[in-house]
């Protein structure tokens, strides 16, 4: 198997949190069906996708911990990918049967007979935020103090970071600016890759600001290096109030056929969400510190701080949620013709 990003310990390698690539799989779909098998354990086996190793995929990993999947009968092997696309694309042919994935990414894959219906919301804030450089910011005047509209208003002659085109984070880019009243194609958007070379981006001053999502605009800001431009974790534009951030996809046809599955993946993710709304900041940082030893203490308990306002009490996107995804498709030109409406992909039955 090949090594793990740097943000994840070689113990959760071995607790089957794999690569795409570690399963001699880079560049193709996944070749395993996507169907439930049981082990020799008693526990239901199934696969499940994430872009990257990301704290937007929190629930999945204090599951893991913790023993929630355990405790429904469920041993998950979670599929990173390593950037979106590929996760979805794995679902819609059958090669893994979930993907916690962010309604936007979604969305845009989705045509025709090709379905995927999301279970649960596991966040409803977009958790991709802006942070800008110490240098950058000083000289514009710009601090913590400093109103949304004036912030905004400096975006179009910055050079902005973000990890790839047509991306999430390119797609919120792209909405601040347009919110600024800016030609979101006039701007200079830069394409880096991952979160760390994102943040080296910053660090090293080949941009001026960066998208990405927590919790390495935080590490920035701890190190004195960035200063956190926009939270939309905290709610900080209210055009971005709520979002599709993060849920637990799947196929439709699987909601009848593997049934069991589905109400196990939802039943653990739900008692993860209610762990990160009602557990201290310490309690949670305890959990995810193992999977995230290149995060500090510090920036650890900044980033959970911002998690735990961003979770649905009811595992439900709202309409603001819905609206405001389409929205942010329709500003970018990634909304296609054919799309299904937003209320006709989310099922809610799972729910308690």
């Amino acid at each position: 198997m090949n090594s793990l990003n740097p943000l994840l310990s070689r113990r959760r390698a071995l607790q089957g949190i794999t690569t795409l690539a570690g399963l001699g799989l880079a560049g193709s779909v996944l070749t395993s069906c996507a169907g439930s098998t049981t082990g020799p354990d008693g526990l239901r086996r199934v696969r499940l996708t994430q872009a990257v190793n990301s704290l937007a995929y929190a629930q999945n990993y204090i599951a893991q911990r913790a023993g929630y999947f355990r405790d429904v009968g469920l041993a998950v092997e979670t599929v990173v990918t390593d950037g979106g696309g590929p996760d979805v694309q794995a679902v819609l042919a059958g090669s893994a049967g979930f993907t916690i994935n962010d309604g936007g990414q979604v969305i845009t894959a989705l045509s025709g007979n090709r379905r995927l219906t999301a279970v649960a919301a596991t966040f409803d804030r977009c958790l991709v935020n802006a942070t800008i450089s110490v240098r950058t910011a000083q000289r514009l005047g710009i601090d913590a103090t400093t109103p949304l509209p004036r912030k905004l208003a400096v975006l179009p002659e910055l050079r902005i970071g973000v990890t790839a085109p047509g991306a999430l984070t390119w797609q919120i880019a792209r909405f601040n600016l347009v919110g600024a009243g800016a030609d979101p194609d006039s701007a200079t958007l830069v394409a880096l890759g991952g979160g760390p070379a994102v943040l080296a981006a910053l660090e090293s001053d080949q941009v001026d600001v960066i998208y990405i999502s927590v919790p390495f605009g935080e590490q920035a800001v701890q190190r004195g290096t960035g200063l956190t431009l926009i939270d939309h974790s905290a709610g900080e534009d209210p055009t971005l109030s709520r979002f599709m951030m993060e849920g637990l996809w799947v196929r439709p046809g699987d909601i009848e056929e593997d049934r069991e599955s589905i109400v196990g993946m939802v039943t653990a993710l739900q008692r993860a969400s209610t762990f990160i709304r009602t557990a201290s900041p310490e309690e949670i940082a305890d959990v995810l510190q193992p999977d995230f030893t290149a995060f500090g203490r510090e920036v650890l308990l900044a980033a959970v701080e911002r998690l735990k306002g961003a979770v649905p009490a009811d595992g439900r996107w709202d309409a603001t949620a819905q609206a405001t995804t389409e929205r942010v498709l329709r500003t970018n030109g990634l909304l296609r013709p054919d799309a299904p409406p937003l209320a006709s992909i989310v099922e809610d039955r799972f729910l308690t």
